[in-house]
C-alpha cells in the first residue's frame, strides 16, 4: 500500500458519510490502494458470480475491473443501515455506475459503450473496516450493453463457476429450502412498525403469487426498477413480473435474509432486503427450454413506503448467473 496516502474516513465518522466517502476516495480519485485500510486483510466478498476472502483479492478485482472502465464513476442512489459503532454496522449500499468501456473484459475486445448499470454492495463494518460483503452486481444489463449474448455470456460464466462457488450455492439452497415463513406474515403489520415482518409478508406476497396480500402492501402506482434499462410502472405490471419469475422455479423457496431500515420524510420509511430464492428450473429463461436443474437467487431490494405502503422498489440480482445456473454441465 501507499504509505503517503491516508484515507479521510474512520469509525468515528457517520456509518453514511463513511460509505459514501471510501467509494468516492477509491473509485472517483483512484485510491485503489485504500482497500487495504478500509477492507479487513480477510474480508470475505460473496457473489453469484465468484467469493472473495481477502482485501488483496477486493484490490486485484478494482484494478480488473478499471481495465475495462478506466472512467468508471460509482454515484450513490441509496444507502438504508442498521447498527451503530459499538455492535457495528450493516450497510445496504445502491450505486449507479456509469462506465466507457475503453478496456477488454470477460466480456470482450473494447466497444466504446457507454455503459449504466445498478449494484448493490450490503457491508458489515466493525471498527471502521468493512468485514463481510455481499456484493449484488446486474451482470446481464452489463453483458447486454456491451454486445454479449445472453446465453453465451452466461455458458462461459457456467464454465468459470470454481467448486467453492458450486459448494456454497448448492449450501446455501439446501439453507433456503430448509426456511419456514414465519407466523407474522399472518398479522396485519405497517412496514414502520415491523419491517422485518412486513418484508415477509411482501415477499410471500411474490413467491406464493397472493394477489391480495400483494395489492395490500403495495401503492397503486408503485413502481419497480430492476435495472437502469427495466421499468415497470404501476401495481399491476410490478406483481406480472415477480409471477413471470416465480414460473421460472417450480415451487420456489424463500428467505428474509437481513433487513435495514431508516425512516423516509414524515411518514415513510426506506427498507433494504437481503433475501434468496431457490428452486427447480421449470420455466423457459431467455430462451432456454426448462432444464430441471437448481436455480439459487441471492437479491437486495430497496424499498421506499409511503402511508405504509411500497411506492417505489429497486430490486438487483444478478439474472447472468442464474442463466448460467441453468447451463452447468
Amino acid at each position: 500500500m501507499n504509505q503517503q496516502r491516508r484515507g479521510a474516513y474512520s469509525a468515528d465518522d457517520d456509518i453514511v458519510d463513511y460509505i459514501l466517502g471510501i467509494t468516492f476516495e477509491i473509485w472517483e480519485e483512484g485510491g485503489v490502494d485504500l482497500i487495504h485500510q478500509y477492507y479487513a486483510p480477510d474480508c470475505v466478498v460473496w457473489g453469484l458470480d465468484g467469493i472473495t476472502h481477502s482485501a488483496a483479492e477486493v484490490v486485484a478485482g478494482t484494478r480488473e475491473t478499471l481495465k475495462g472502465f478506466p472512467d468508471r464513476l460509482l454515484l450513490a442512489e441509496n444507502v438504508i443501515w442498521s447498527g451503530n459503532r459499538e455492535d457495528g454496522y450493516y450497510s445496504s449500499h445502491r450505486l449507479l455506475s456509469l462506465a466507457t468501456n475503453n478496456g477488454p473484459t470477460i466480456y470482450g475486445p473494447p466497444t466504446g459503450v457507454r455503459i449504466r448499470m445498478t449494484n448493490i454492495a450490503d457491508c458489515v463494518i466493525e471498527d471502521g473496516m468493512i468485514v463481510r460483503e455481499w456484493l449484488i452486481r446486474d451482470n446481464m444489463t452489463l453483458a447486454t450493453q456491451l454486445g454479449a449474448e445472453p446465453v453465451n455470456a452466461a455458458r462461459d460464466m457456467a464454465e468459470r463457476r470454481s467448486p467453492e462457488l458450486d459448494a456454497w450455492i448448492s449450501d446455501e439452497a439446501a439453507r433456503v429450502q430448509g426456511v419456514e415463513v414465519p407466523d407474522s406474515v399472518d398479522r396485519p403489520v405497517t412496514p414502520r412498525e415491523d419491517p422485518t415482518a412486513f418484508a415477509w409478508k411482501v415477499l410471500k406476497s411474490c413467491w406464493r403469487g397472493d394477489r391480495k396480500l400483494f395489492d395490500s402492501t403495495h401503492a397503486p402506482y408503485s413502481v419497480l426498477h430492476r435495472s437502469p434499462l427495466r421499468h415497470y410502472s404501476g401495481r399491476g405490471d410490478v406483481y406480472d413480473y415477480y409471477q413471470h419469475l416465480r414460473r421460472i422455479m417450480d415451487d420456489p423457496h424463500f428467505s428474509v435474509d437481513h433487513v435495514s431500515s431508516q425512516p423516509f420524510a414524515d411518514n415513510g420509511i426506506d427498507i433494504a432486503v437481503r433475501w434468496t430464492a431457490t428452486g427447480e428450473h421449470r420455466g423457459e429463461v431467455f430462451g432456454v427450454k426448462p432444464t430441471g436443474k437448481p436455480i439459487f437467487i441471492m437479491g437486495v431490494t430497496h424499498w421506499r413506503c409511503i402511508n405504509d405502503r411500497i411506492s417505489a422498489e429497486m430490486t438487483i440480482f444478478d439474472d447472468l448467473a442464474v442463466l448460467s445456473q441453468t447451463l452447468v454441465d
